[in-house]
C-alpha cells in the first residue's frame, strides 16, 4: 500500500486547482458566493495562504486551506473525498495544519457548520472547544 502524502501549495496551477475544486464540490464547501476562484485562492497563497493537499498514490484524496493573520491560522475549506471519509484523511491534514500553527506561533481556528457531527467529533478530538458566546456573520458584496 502507498503512504499517504501531502502536498503544500503555494502556486497553484489551473490542473491542480481542478483537482481541489473537484474536491470542494463533492463535499458541497464551496458556492459562487465564496470567491473560489483561481484568482482569488491564488491571490491569498501569494500572501498568507497555503494549501495542503493529500494524495493516495496518484489520487488527491483530500484538501485543507490554510491563511492567517500574523495571529491566528485560519484552517478553511477542508474537504475529503466522500468515498474516503473515516480512513484519517482529515485528522492528517488536521495534524498537518497544527503543526504548521505551532511552527508560526499562532493560534488555530476553524468554523464548522453545527450538523456536521463527524468533523465537529475530529476537531474536539485534537483540542478545539466551541467558543459558544460568538455568532459567525458575514457580509458578501
Amino acid at each position: 500500500m502507498t503512504p499517504m502524502t501531502i502536498t503544500e501549495i503555494k502556486q497553484l496551477d489551473p490542473e491542480v486547482f481542478g483537482v481541489i475544486t473537484r474536491l470542494w464540490l463533492d463535499t458541497g464547501i464551496t458556492n459562487p458566493a465564496r470567491k473560489d476562484d483561481l484568482e482569488s485562492v491564488q491571490y491569498n497563497l501569494d500572501h498568507t495562504g497555503l494549501i495542503l493537499l493529500a494524495w493516495d498514490g496518484e489520487e488527491a484524496v483530500g484538501t485543507v486551506w490554510l491563511c492567517h493573520d500574523y495571529r491566528r491560522l485560519y484552517i478553511h475549506h477542508m474537504a475529503v473525498s466522500p468515498a474516503r471519509q473515516n480512513q484519517g484523511i482529515g485528522r492528517l491534514l488536521l495534524q498537518r495544519s497544527l503543526e504548521i500553527a505551532t511552527e508560526l506561533g499562532y493560534q488555530a481556528k476553524l468554523e464548522v457548520h453545527e450538523e456536521n457531527p463527524a468533523a465537529i467529533h475530529l476537531y474536539s478530538s485534537l483540542g478545539f472547544t466551541a467558543l459558544n458566546s460568538y455568532t459567525v456573520m458575514i457580509k458578501r458584496k
